[in-house]
């Protein structure tokens, strides 16, 4: 007999263990959100449409070759034994020496432009991360909720029973059983909405995750089975968490780098009055026959080499420079604008979720207090119907409030670590 027991007892561990290892962790979680997020495919697309204008920038210091071919039929109606046919083929290149600065920096502003494409990446993930966090804890809340409610609608049944034997024996009345019954019903109906909001919140998270619907999605979250905010770890200053989330946040860094692109992009707008420099060469030759035999002479003979410098000098461009010099100076100044903005909406963001961390703490300790005040007040209460000096009216109130607490404990609870998960992010530490 202690044989079979402590073998089923193994089977039941190797069952929970297997489960815990096939369950969906936060970190893996996150992990699978990096790989798999479509927002972030859609900002990884625009780096590399980033790193095609770098090349494209680049192509301004390299020389060009065109080589050309050019078929001609021609006639003149009134002049006889004349060719109607002409060749001509050539090869020819260009290089600019000089134009005032403006590819190079062209090609900084599109680094520049690169490496805020790529902190803007970062910012993306963030935004990924930060709303599987959200889904995560509000999934773990759920089910919490759902365990609740289960064990409501269990104690209700047998409450039911308990008193359907009672009213047998005459010892209650018909509205006692009869309240009892739409109690389990009640609790029934919670039941199903905390299911509801259970398979809600597990969509949303597998979503985010880009999981298909037939995968067996369960989560495992270890790190929040400590009952009470005292053995969480304190939080930083306000003023030290403003300091390492403006350090760590991607946003903000992309939006500073985006200013210095904008002020590149003003220079090289201002290059466009800029003289410029351009050394040319070309190689060609051709041959006009149909009636004439001699192809290979006109060839020879017609071979001209011919090598240009040319100078370019801009007088009046109907104020084409200046409008382009206007519009990208405009354009720095909305950058400048947009990174003031984002500076502004980050600070108030990090103080909100730092009182709110705060206020989550309190909350939670209230709700602990709250949960214990009303199994107290429940114990009286049971004893005070036992003894029939209590309504079964009042007596399913009692039992509500605390069913009511230890919801509110749930979201307490949740509140508070998510709050602090979401400044972890914000600090970079879950990178």
């Amino acid at each position: 007999m202690d044989k079979t027991k402590t073998f089923l007892i193994g089977i039941l561990a190797a069952a929970a263990l297997l489960h815990a290892e096939s369950a969906w962790t936060l970190e893996a979680c996150l992990k699978q959100a990096k790989q798999k997020s479509l927002s972030l495919e859609s900002a990884k697309l625009r780096e590399q449409k980033a790193d095609i204008g770098i090349k494209q920038a680049k192509s301004g210091n390299y020389p060009s070759v065109n080589a050309s071919i050019q078929n001609t039929l021609f006639d003149h109606p009134f002049i006889d034994q004349e060719d109607h046919y002409r060749l001509n083929l050539g090869i020819s290149g260009s290089y600019t020496i000089w134009d005032g600065g403006a590819t190079s920096l062209n090609v900084e502003a599109t680094q520049l432009s690169k490496e805020a494409t790529q902190l803007a990446t970062r910012q993306t993930e963030r935004t990924v991360q930060e709303n599987v966090l959200n889904a995560f804890m509000n999934l773990l809340a759920a089910n919490e909720k759902l365990h609740t409610a289960d064990a409501s609608v269990e104690l209700a049944q047998a409450e039911f029973e308990h008193y359907g034997k009672l009213y047998e024996a005459g010892s209650i009345t018909k509205k006692d059983l009869t309240q009892s019954q739409s109690n389990v019903l009640q609790k029934q109906t919670a039941q199903l909405s905390a299911q509801l909001n259970v398979s809600t919140s597990k969509t949303t998270l597998r979503q985010l995750l880009e999981l298909d619907d037939s995968s067996d999605f369960q989560i495992s979250a270890p790190e929040t089975d400590m009952e009470h905010p005292d053995s969480l770890p304190p939080l930083p200053s306000l003023d030290e968490l403003q300091k390492n989330v403006k350090e760590a946040h991607p946003g903000l860094k992309s939006d500073s780098v985006s200013v210095r692109a904008a002020k590149k992009s003003t220079e090289v707008a201002g290059k466009g009055s800029s003289i410029t420099v351009t050394l040319g060469a070309n190689s060609s030759t051709g041959l006009q026959a149909w009636e004439s035999k001699a192809y290979k002479n006109q060839l020879k003979y017609g071979w001209q080499n011919s090598i240009s410098l040319g100078i370019n000098i801009p007088i009046i461009d109907g104020g084409s420079t200046t409008n382009k010099v206007l519009q990208a100076q405009v354009s720095e100044a909305e950058t400048q604008v947009s990174m003031q903005e984002t500076a502004k909406a980050l600070e108030n963001s990090i103080e909100k979720l730092y009182l709110n961390a705060l206020s989550a703490d309190m909350q939670w300790k209230a709700a602990i207090l709250q949960v214990q005040a009303e199994q107290e007040a429940l114990q009286v209460a049971e004893e005070q119907r036992n003894a029939g000096s209590l309504t079964y009216t009042d007596f399913l109130t009692q039992k509500n409030n605390l069913e009511t607490a230890k919801i509110t404990l749930v979201n307490a609870k949740y509140t508070s670590l998510l709050a602090r998960k979401i400044l972890d992010l914000y600090q970079g530490l879950l990178d």
